[in-house]
C-alpha cells in the first residue's frame, strides 16, 4: 500500500496566536534569545534531521510550520523575514513547504520557494512536496515544484514516485504534466508495481500529511 506520509502532531493554533508571534519577533532582543535557544537545541538534540534541515526547537519555528499548514502567508513572510529557518522540520520530517504543498496553499508555496525552501528534501519517509501536491491534485503547485531542480521520478523510502500517487488517486491532469516533464510509467517501486499498476488498484487509503493514523506498515492515511 502507499506510503505517502505524515503521522503529524496537531500544529494548528488559533489565528490570533499565530499573529502574536510577529509582535514578539519585532523585538531584536527576543530574536537573539530564539537564536540562542536554537543553538542549545542543536547541542542536546542527539542528532540532526535531513541534511540542510533544522529541527524545530523554538516557538518561531513551530509557528512557521503551523502557518504554512494553514496557508497564512502574512505570518509565513513575517517569520521568514525575522530569520526563522525556511527548511525547519518537525520530528516527523514535515517542512513548511511539504505542509503548504499538501494543503494546497499556492501562495505560501511560492513564498517558501522564493525564500530558498528545499523542494527536493523529503520527510522521514522520503515523501516530498511534489508527491503531496500530486496526491492531492494541486496542479498549480505541481507546476511550481516542477520548476525546481529535483528529479521528477524522485522516490520515497519504498520506491514510490509522484506519478504513482497521481495515478493511484486519479489525478490525470497532474499525471499528464508529470509525464510531459519526463516521469516514467515504467519505473517500479519496491513492491514491483508501476504507476499503471497503482492506477488499477483503486483501494489504497489516502497517503499524506497531517494529522494521520497508520493504516499499515506501508501506508499512512490522512484525516
Amino acid at each position: 500500500m502507499c506510503n505517502l506520509w505524515f503521522p503529524l502532531e496537531v500544529l494548528s493554533r488559533s489565528e490570533s496566536m499565530l499573529r502574536k508571534v510577529l509582535v514578539v519577533l519585532g523585538s531584536a532582543a527576543l530574536v537573539l534569545v530564539a537564536v540562542a535557544a536554537l543553538g542549545l537545541g542543536y547541542l542536546f538534540s542527539g542528532g540532526r534531521p535531513t541534511e540542510g534541515r533544522v529541527l524545530a526547537v523554538s516557538d518561531a519555528e513551530r509557528y512557521l510550520l503551523a502557518a504554512a499548514r494553514e496557508g497564512d502567508v502574512e505570518v509565513v513572510e513575517g517569520l521568514l523575514k525575522a530569520g526563522t529557518p525556511v527548511n525547519v522540520q518537525n520530528d516527523r520530517g514535515f517542512s513548511p513547504l511539504i505542509l503548504a504543498a499538501y494543503h494546497g496553499h499556492t501562495e505560501a508555496v511560492r513564498v517558501l520557494l522564493a525564500a530558498g525552501a528545499d523542494a527536493c528534501s523529503g520527510d522521514s519517509r522520503g515523501n516530498t512536496a511534489l508527491m503531496g501536491a500530486a496526491f492531492k491534485g494541486h496542479a498549480d503547485i505541481v507546476e511550481l515544484l516542477l520548476k525546481q531542480p529535483c528529479a521528477v521520478d524522485q522516490s520515497n523510502g519504498v520506491g514510490q514516485t509522484a506519478l504513482m500517487f497521481a495515478r493511484l488517486f486519479g489525478r490525470e491532469q497532474v499525471a499528464e504534466r508529470l509525464r510531459q516533464h519526463g516521469a516514467s510509467e515504467a519505473k517500479r517501486d519496491a513492491s514491483g508495481r508501476t504507476a499503471e499498476d497503482w492506477a488499477s488498484t483503486q483501494s489504497a487509503p489516502a497517503p499524506i500529511a497531517a494529522p494521520v493514523s497508520t493504516a499499515d506498515s506501508a501506508t499512512t492515511a490522512v484525516r
